[in-house]
């Protein structure tokens, strides 16, 4: 039986995708990239009817590696993608890795700049070589100088990673959250959701104009 979660996703999607072209006529530009710790990316470039610019779409990290791939972003990029077998992560037992019935049925990545290596978990992928494929064809795709860098508090993630992603220097960042941070500069936003849950759920990220953020005005600042 769907999950509350499920049926926002399906309904969402409509929307999502029905008013995309409208939404496509109120942007300045579409040679953005955004890189992303989950699905968002993806979701947004459907929003608008684009194509995907960037290699982080239909995956996710966890929280700690994603701050680890953001701390060299062109290294990263750059560097070297290996697959491993899901019994071989060393997130397998975490509880949002090991809870999740899906696990095993998707590819693994592990990700060098050539002194650490990180951990991408290809969620929307049916290969390796698809990952791989769509992956190395996205990076040659990124915009460097229009860059939207985007966190939430979803897959482990604690006040460390929150204080490191706000004081990273990117020139446009957000980061999505359900609850406050004891961070006295702000710089998140909070996004209410029923039922509460302990992060926020993919259907609540917000997509073109919500109550809580207009993503279209957020991308047409983009410098």
């Amino acid at each position: 039986m769907p999950t509350y979660e499920g049926l926002r996703l399906k309904i969402l999607k409509y929307w999502r995708l029905g008013l995309a072209n409208y939404r496509k006529k109120q942007l300045k530009s579409t040679d953005f990239t955004i890189i992303s710790n989950n699905c968002w990316g993806g979701m947004i470039y459907e929003s608008y009817n684009l194509p995907k610019e960037s290699p982080t779409v239909g995956m996710f990290f966890m929280a700690k590696d994603y701050i680890e791939f953001l701390s060299d972003l062109r290294g990263y990029v750059n560097g070297k993608l290996t697959f491993i077998k899901p019994e071989e992560s060393r997130w397998k037992d975490m509880p949002q890795i090991s809870g999740d019935k899906r696990f095993g049925s998707y590819p693994v990545g592990v990700l060098s700049n050539g002194k650490n290596s990180i951990e991408i978990f290809f969620l929307h992928y049916h290969s390796e070589q698809e990952a791989r494929e769509k992956w190395e064809r996205r990076v040659q795709r990124i915009n460097w100088n229009k860059l939207l860098v985007k966190f939430n508090d979803q897959n482990g993630c604690t006040e460390t990673e929150v204080n490191k992603f706000l004081k990273m220097p990117f020139k446009n960042k957000v980061f999505f959250t359900c609850k406050h941070w004891p961070n006295e500069n702000g710089g998140y936003t909070v996004i209410h959701q029923f039922p509460k849950h302990e992060f926020i759920m993919a259907s609540y990220e917000p997509f073109g104009k919500s109550r809580y953020c207009d993503i279209t005005e957020v991308i047409n600042d983009l410098k």
